[in-house]
């Protein structure tokens, strides 16, 4: 591949929208030539920058949950004149009141074991880095990656995805919001790269349970199981999601 070609298909090459092939092509174009590199490396810096800008401008959900209290609050110190309303009205207040509450709660995460700002995380580093692992320098030794599987998730050997078509893990050690992973990027002929997060079990970090939440156009499935806690980050929908994450929860 030449570099006029590498120029021409290297944002679909940094947005992972590229097959496996093309990929695969562009990396080791990159790898032989300093240009290229560079090219890459400025267009990356120029994508986190925006991206971290974007981040910057995202709403503190504590401080909305905050502000929530703080009105609700003030509001129980007036004077109670909503219950002179009739009981009817009363009953539907309430009840009203009661619905919204427990949706805040179940999609703020107050009622699930889990920390909401992990699961973005994730999803932010597997668009930042799934694609352009060569670069990264992560790690392709097989025995390596079985150590580091045994290390941070107890598993005797990296977890096989083959049934699903995803081959050739590549892994490193990351901070992701401050916690440590193993960060595990499998391939697919067909479909966009997969991301496994690993790490020894924290009891406020997911729920025990299966979970899926959508991050920045990403399905984020989590378990906490045998000790471990896990997370997959994917481009597939909710229910395969879920199968490779059972999948992979059995092999811990």
């Amino acid at each position: 591949m030449s570099c006029r070609e590498v120029k021409e298909i290297i944002q679909l090459y940094m947005d992972n929208e590229l097959d496996a092939r093309s990929t695969l092509e562009v990396q080791r174009h990159i790898e032989s030539c300093p240009g290229c590199s560079h090219l890459l490396e400025t267009y990356l810096k120029q994508d986190q920058a925006l991206k971290q800008s974007a981040r910057s401008e995202m709403i503190d959900s504590n401080r909305v949950r905050e502000n929530i209290l703080a009105a609700i609050a003030k509001e129980t110190r007036r004077p109670k004149i909503g219950w002179l309303l009739p009981a009817w009205k009363r009953v539907a207040v309430i009840a009203i009141l009661a619905v919204s509450a427990t949706f805040l709660f179940f999609q703020s995460g107050w009622l699930l074991d889990i920390k909401e700002s992990v699961y973005a995380a994730v999803a932010a580093d597997h668009a930042d880095h799934c694609s352009i692992e060569a670069v990264m320098g992560a790690i392709t030794d097989s025995q390596e990656l079985n150590r580091l599987a045994a290390a941070y998730g107890k598993m005797g050997a990296t977890p096989d995805l083959s049934r699903f078509g995803y081959v050739n893990p590549r892994g490193r050690t990351c901070k992701v919001d401050g916690i440590e992973f193993l960060h595990l990027v499998y391939y697919n002929q067909d479909k966009q790269p997969l991301s496994l997060f690993v790490r020894p079990h924290a009891s406020d970090l997911i729920a025990n349970e299966l979970t899926v939440i959508q991050k920045d156009n990403y399905e984020v499935a989590s378990i906490s199981r045998s000790g471990v806690d896990l997370l997959i980050v994917s481009s597939l929908d909710e229910k395969l999601a879920e199968e490779i994450t059972r999948a992979v929860a059995a092999q811990l």
